[in-house]
């Protein structure tokens, strides 16, 4: 091993420890660890750009685009009050409903976007209905990395894979989406089944009176924009599941898919007074984020480290259900401590240098470590995006929480999950459909 390795795995412990302690918002992490891998000569300054996944960046920047165009509309805050009045405000249904709208809805805005709208409308439900809005919260969080887990834009990590194997909206939905849905069911059943008596007692003692007063209509400030963002949103899901199919006629990344109607969106209304901004209002340390990481797990495909780490593990890798195991939880349990976003990098490269050995489909491989990635993140506060974005919204709130709460709240019904996803796999695995 020469020394550009060495440094290169040295850059990426620093980095992973720094980002997992939160000492310093994590994209500072990020480029300081690029900053050192050009510093100490593993990369040349033209070499990092061949390492940064631009069709990730690109479709993430667009759907994000997107999301905050539906967003400035009102059309979040609409929809959920909406769907709270339809419900009577009864704390047991919204318990269930808005878990299972945020599982449903992550499959085609992505988890992060989910919780960025959905955390706030909790949080103030729960100030008008008196009830602690941590157990609602974390179940919605649960849930939409759960149904995130899905579809090829539900969560960070399924566009990172779909990237590196080119592997399009259909490849996802055929393959986890009817897994994630089956170990959402058992999710919330064990949420609900957690929480069933508080809730019951709750309703009880609930008071509607004045929750009759609020009309959700009201919370829409512009339809014109609500509805072009709509079709905006729309559009990029047609052309993920079109670009499965006209590949040959018209090559059409993933990035395009969302930069597309995002910037024709901002081409013909960008005067509208809530668009002439839009760019400073984007989650843009995200996407940062992401490059640096990019670039920090490319160092180690780039020297080397992770040919040499494949075939460490190629004892494994011959057995295709130990492989499958080895992904699957083992990207589960480390996506709770570190962030699954690197994870995913990272396995990914894995799997491109295990591929050319196996006697199986290194297919299977992906959807295990989609799977395991977006529903393992779930154990800890800080093992996905969504994850942070919650936790941070109640701490800024003055909600506290803690990790001992969240591991509580948590632990069961991920697990659940986990362990339908796994039978789910087994299952594909037998009857070769991977």
């Amino acid at each position: 091993m020469d020394i550009k390795a060495v440094i290169s795995i040295a850059v990426f412990i620093l980095c992973y420890f720094l980002i997992a302690v939160e000492k310093s918002p994590r994209v500072y992490t990020a480029l300081s660890g690029t900053v050192l891998l050009i510093l100490f000569k593993v990369y040349t300054p033209k070499e990092v750009a061949l390492y940064v996944d631009w069709e990730t960046i690109g479709f993430l920047f667009g759907i994000f685009t997107i999301v905050k165009i539906i967003e400035e509309s009102g059309f979040f805050n609409y929809f959920s009050l909406l769907i709270a009045r339809k419900l009577d405000f009864n704390p047991v249904k919204i318990f269930v409903f808005f878990p299972l709208m945020a599982c449903f809805l992550s499959g085609f805005i992505d988890s992060i976007s989910v919780i960025v709208f959905l955390a706030p409308l909790t949080y103030a439900l729960s100030k008008i209905l008196k009830f602690d809005p941590v157990p609602y919260i974390i179940a919605e969080i649960c849930m939409a990395n759960v149904g995130g887990a899905g579809t090829l834009m539900g969560d960070p990590p399924n566009v990172v894979l779909g990237s590196m194997f080119n592997l399009g909206f259909t490849d996802f939905v055929k393959h986890n989406w009817i897994l994630s849905m089956l170990g959402a069911s058992g999710a919330i059943g064990v949420l609900y089944g957690m929480h069933r008596k508080e809730l019951l007692k709750l309703n009880q003692k609930m008071q509607k009176a004045e929750l009759k007063k609020l009309v959700p209509e009201e919370a829409i400030e512009d339809r014109f924009l609500m509805k072009i963002g709509l079709i905006g949103l729309l559009t990029t899901v047609l052309l993920l599941i079109l670009r499965d199919f006209i590949t040959d006629v018209m090559p059409l990344n993933i990035a395009l898919t969302s930069l597309i109607p995002a910037f024709t969106i901002l081409s013909t209304k960008g005067n509208n007074p809530k668009l002439k901004n839009i760019f400073r209002q984007i989650d843009i340390e995200t996407l940062m984020f992401l490059t640096g990481l990019f670039v920090i797990v490319g160092a180690l495909e780039k020297t080397g480290v992770m040919k040499m780490l494949a075939m460490s593990v190629s004892g494994f890798a011959d057995h295709a259900v130990k492989m499958t195991a080895v992904l699957f939880w083992g990207g589960a349990v480390t996506s709770s401590v570190i962030d699954n976003v690197p994870e995913a990098i990272s396995i990914g490269y894995l799997i491109k240098n295990l591929a050319p050995a196996l006697s199986y489909s290194f297919a299977l491989l992906i959807w295990a470590a989609s799977l395991g990635l977006d529903i393992g993140g779930n154990f800890t506060p800080i093992g996905a995006s969504a994850n942070v974005v919650g936790y941070s919204f109640m701490q800024g709130h003055h909600v506290k929480i803690g990790w001992v709460r969240w591991i509580k709240l948590s632990f069961l019904p991920t697990l659940v999950a986990l362990l339908i996803c796994w039978a789910g796999l087994f299952v594909k695995y037998k009857i070769g459909f991977y």
